[in-house]
């Protein structure tokens, strides 16, 4: 796991938008929308409804 992704996942799996996520973050959307993807493809995720339940199956959140 990418440091610094467990809160960002959190909010994922919490429901956030991108928008969301990046207002809570301090980042811009396009930020947000780069480390959600990064973190989805270390997951094997094709989607990120997926990604949330396989952090949470993995212990990251």
């Amino acid at each position: 796991m990418f440091k610094g992704s467990t809160k960002p996942l959190t909010l994922l799996a919490a429901g956030l938008t991108d928008a969301a996520i990046a207002r809570v973050q301090g980042w811009s959307e396009r930020t947000t929308q780069r480390r959600i993807q990064r973190v989805m493809a270390q997951l094997g995720a094709p989607t990120r409804f997926q990604a949330g339940l396989l952090a949470a199956r993995r212990g990251w959140l």
